[in-house]
């Protein structure tokens, strides 16, 4: 009762200042409904002053505001100061306010104050206009995230999934469950080659993130786009001149948590030889002991430096706004580690079905990765009719890795106080690049009517493994003592380079029908050519130690004391991975877009001829030293949308692509790393061929607000999949991973995408369901009669069907943030899902390798301070764990392996990586 009383009383006390003050809210956006995030808003009155910011929906609210006459003032850069007088009453004011752009005409270029390139609004407008199905990222998106590289950024984007480098980071994307090799990333919508040792997809981690003024993922094509992406593309537009003088600028520190757990491997690259014996005098060069560096071997335990991140880019416009200069460089010296443990695996030669374990491994990988980014881009405007454009770019990434390795053959339990081991230390160095120089040019012609663009590109990427060498020892424990290492026979050593370089040219033209009376009628036509070269060099050398038996302790302590006999002087130089392939592609297309009503037409076709093949220096005669592939494909093409409302659009598309075998999987020979399968190439492989159907409604809001829902359906004739095969027959011979063509595949799913935002709050999500299928023939070793286990073991084929490799049947994003502009914070929450996927084929029934679902999540802080930000970010705050597993359980006798505890499945591979720490500072001015 007393608890009443008081509520009353209270109530009748503020009854009066209730009616007397009240509540103005506002919402301030441009004239394309962007909300003007961060606007300065001012309510003045003779007596009282109130201010603050819009909020991240462009809302700004004030309470307890007494009744009276106000000045309100709007201010925000790059527009025209808003000023208004209002009235507030005894009720709660709302004022919605569309600002003005304040533009200026500098000569005959037109340039916009409020420039918003790499803004979210921008993001949300290129996917509202696009012809075809795209996802956007905008530049400002990735400032605020905690990724460091485009691979860290692609994995935000809804149905996109990631495959990881050996040091945990995302380095290639997979697209709607579609393995890396279905998709091509584009750098300013032009190819780039790859400096990927087998293959022709691009390692997203060797780009720098901060140099992206936006991240661009096509789900379909348009006949204009090149035809070999049944998945999609990944397009990197990077960071042009802005309108004004402007430069930013970063520094981060960072460390990776597991090195708090256990020293991080180095050694002295300063010794190495980067050309092998055969490449510094002459093929027919009988190498000797003296040819050999050995201090690069030794191996150093440290505790590693802060990893270093720093960033520039500087931008201004000349001569009147006519002449656009960008510089960007970028520099990141990080220190990465994994802990794995793997098992080798088998089918049981008993016939009982399941999956045997023969051997047991446990590795520590030490990384220091150098990653550098040179780009500038220089525009110029000849006039309102022609423009040129030069992009020349530079990115390096060089990995230096030291892998240390215990394996076992035998039964390894802990009880155990007898085993044998192998002790292995690889020490290898891997310096890649890519180089690009692009040259463009937009036309009008014909008063309009007639457009003209066109791009000339120069592009070499480059692959450089010298002296990657692998000291192997046997050693092991005696009732419990550890004995003295021995070592191994046939030590390798080996020098591999590989290059990519590519010359294109494209040239496009649009002829608008102005005689159509249409909103919007043209037609488009154009072309391309590529001539590619690839060039590939393999050379390895074997070591013996001489004497056969040296004893850790008496006859040496480190690599340099050990006495070697090398046993093929000649090298490998007449090894079939020396070779050199070619490719040469020319293309046309035609299509004709059409606006009839609240309808956008798009319908043409493109034509793909392909020249493809190689030409190796193998001196096997059972190994096919040359081959090519002529073929020309027509891809039909098809797109609609259906805009019921000005924020609402209706896509379906239909397209047709391909994807063609990367340059060494044609190559007959093998590449036998020391990873945990050989890969074999296959002359016989072909390309693929697929029916692309894609529908999706779109709702967009506000500017930098979406709902999207899709769906996709796709037929794969002849998908290209690796598959684990033995050389010789199905039960004998090492087994090797070789590209395949595994009959026709279908593939299907549903993607969501939502962004919402709550003035200091937002929340975006993603979320993707793939389903596929293939159906392939499988063997199973089978007693010839199930009940007698005495009886013979026999080979049988079955039909198995089982999804597509590297489809995650669920994928999800989740990203929570906190913006307010009053006290320049932003933080930000983000968790990224993988379901479930097959990572190995293999060709015995229900043995197929599969990776467990993923989590990672990271954090991210940032705090504004004038023209600084001072940051904080967090990457795989969960140290969630990588695992590899079979479903189905080992065979009964293998008890006590380590991880083995589940009774259901087998566990092949768990890798765990830490988590990664940041803190930084960041710089940004410009004169608007």
């Amino acid at each position: 009762m007393k608890r009443i009383i008081f509520l009353i009383i209270l109530s009748s006390l503020a009854g009066p200042f209730a009616f007397a003050q009240v509540q103005v809210r506002g919402t301030v956006f441009d004239d394309n409904k962007e909300p003007l995030i961060g606007a300065v808003v001012l309510l003045k009155s003779a007596a009282n002053n109130y201010n603050a910011v819009a909020g991240l929906d462009g809302s700004f609210s004030w309470q307890n505001v007494p009744s009276g006459t106000y000045s309100l003032e709007i201010n925000f850069i790059g527009f025209k100061p808003y000023l208004e007088s209002i009235e507030v009453s005894n009720t709660p004011a709302r004022i919605n306010v569309v600002m003005e752009e304040d533009s200026q005409v500098l000569g005959e270029v037109v340039i916009m104050g409020a420039a918003n390139r790499g803004s979210d609004a921008e993001a949300r407008k290129l996917e509202q206009m696009a012809k075809n199905t795209i996802n956007v990222v905008s530049a400002k998106s990735i400032e605020l995230s905690p990724d460091i590289t485009v691979a860290n950024v692609v994995q935000r984007v809804s149905g996109l999934s990631i495959e990881r480098n050996a040091s945990g980071d995302p380095q290639y994307a997979i697209v709607r469950g579609m393995d890396k090799r279905y998709n091509y990333t584009l750098v300013n919508g032009v190819k780039i080659p790859s400096p990927d040792n087998r293959n022709r997809y691009v390692p997203l981690d060797i780009f720098p993130a901060q140099m992206l003024e936006r991240l661009e993922v096509a789900k379909s094509l348009t006949p204009d786009m090149e035809g070999d992406a049944i998945g999609g593309s990944v397009n990197l537009v990077m960071k042009s001149a802005p309108d004004e003088f402007e430069i930013n600028a970063d520094f981060q520190l960072g460390y990776n948590a597991i090195h708090f757990n256990r020293p991080f491997y180095s050694y002295d690259r300063s010794t190495e030889n980067r050309l092998s014996p055969g490449e510094r005098f002459g093929r027919r060069y009988e190498a000797t002991m003296d040819d050999f560096s050995t201090r690069n071997l030794l191996i150093n335990p440290i505790n590693p430096l802060p990893d270093i991140f720093g960033g520039l880019t500087i931008g201004d416009r000349f001569m009147g706004g006519k002449l656009g200069v960008m510089f960007g460089a970028s520099v990141q010296n990080s220190f990465r580690g994994a802990d794995r443990d793997w098992y080798k695996i088998d089918v049981d030669p008993l016939g009982t079905g399941r999956p045997s374990l023969s051997s047991y491994q446990e590795r520590q990988t030490s990384i220091q990765q150098f990653r550098m980014g040179l780009h500038s881009k220089v525009d110029y405007q000849v006039n309102r009719n022609h423009s040129l454009s030069l992009y020349l770019a530079d990115f390096t990434l060089n990995d230096f890795e030291v892998r240390e390795m215990i394996s076992s053959d035998r039964d390894i339990s802990p009880d155990n106080i007898n085993a044998t081991y192998l002790f292995q230390t690889r020490v290898r160095s891997t310096y890649s690049g890519i180089r690009n120089a692009t040259l463009q040019g937009k036309h009008n012609l014909m008063g309009g009517q007639l457009l003209m663009d066109w791009s000339a590109l120069a592009s070499r990427a480059d692959f450089d493994r010298p002296d990657n060498a692998i000291f192997s020892r046997n050693g092991g424990v005696e009732n419990g003592i550890e004995m003295p290492q021995n070592i191994e026979r046939r030590n390798p050593r080996r020098w591999e380079k590989h290059f990519d370089q590519d010359f294109t040219l494209h040239l496009n033209f649009l002829y608008n029908l102005d005689f159509v009376n249409l909103p919007s009628a043209y037609v488009k036509f154009g072309g391309m050519f590529r001539d590619k070269e690839r060039g590939a060099l393999f050379n390895r050398y074997r070591f013996d130690p001489n004497p056969s038996f040296q004893v850790q302790g008496v006859d040496w302590d480190d690599f340099t004391d050990v006495r070697w006999e090398l046993l093929n002087p000649s090298g490998t130089l007449g090894h079939a991975l020396n070779y050199n392939a070619f490719e040469q592609i020319g293309a046309y297309y035609l299509m004709t877009h059409l606006e009839v009503g609240k309808v956008d037409f798009n319908v043409g076709a493109r034509v793909e001829h392909t020249n493809q093949g190689y030409v190796s220096r193998t001196t096997n005669q059972f190994e096919i030293p040359e081959l090519n592939q002529i073929y020309t494909d027509f891809l039909p093409n098809f797109s609609m949308k259906y805009k019921p409302k000005s924020d609402v659009n209706l896509r379906g598309s239909y397209y047709k692509a391909i994807n063609r075998p990367g340059y060494f999987e044609i190559v007959d020979g093998i590449s036998d790393e020391d990873d945990e399968f050989p890969f074999k190439g296959n002359p016989d492989v072909t390309r693929a061929i697929a029916d692309n159907f894609d529908i999706r409604y779109e709702y967009f809001p506000r500017a930098n607000e979406q709902f999207l829902l899709g769906a996709f359906y796709k037929k794969i004739e002849d998908p290209i999949e690796l598959l684990l095969i033995r050389q010789t027959s199905l039960t004998t011979g090492p087994r090797n991973l070789t590209p395949t063509n595994s009959g026709t595949a279908l593939n299907w799913g549903i993607e969501m995408d939502f962004s919402k935002f709550f003035n200091k709050f937002g929340i975006r999500a993603n979320y993707t369901f793939t389903n596929s299928s293939l159906t392939t023939i499988k063997s199973e070793r089978v007693r010839e009669n199930p009940d007698d286990e005495s009886s013979q073991l026999i080979l049988r084929e079955a039909s198995q069907t089982r999804p597509l490799q590297g489809q995650a049947d669920h994928i999800g994003n989740l990203s929570l943030l906190y913006k307010n502009q009053t006290t320049g914070t932003d933080i930000q929450l983000a968790a990224v899902y993988t379901g479930e996927r097959i990572e190995i084929v293999s060709p015995w029934l229900d043995l197929d390798i599969w990776s467990r679902p993923f989590t990672q999540l990271d954090f991210s802080y940032e705090q504004r301070l004038g023209n600084w930000v001072v940051f904080l970010k967090v990457n795989n705050l969960l140290n969630s764990p990588y695992e590899l597993f079979v479903k189905k359980p080992r065979k009964t006798e293998q008890l006590d392996f380590p991880l083995q505890d589940s009774p259901g499945e087998t566990i092949v591979q768990r890798e765990q990586f830490w988590q990664s720490f940041r803190v930084g500072v960041r710089f940004k001015f410009n004169s608007i």
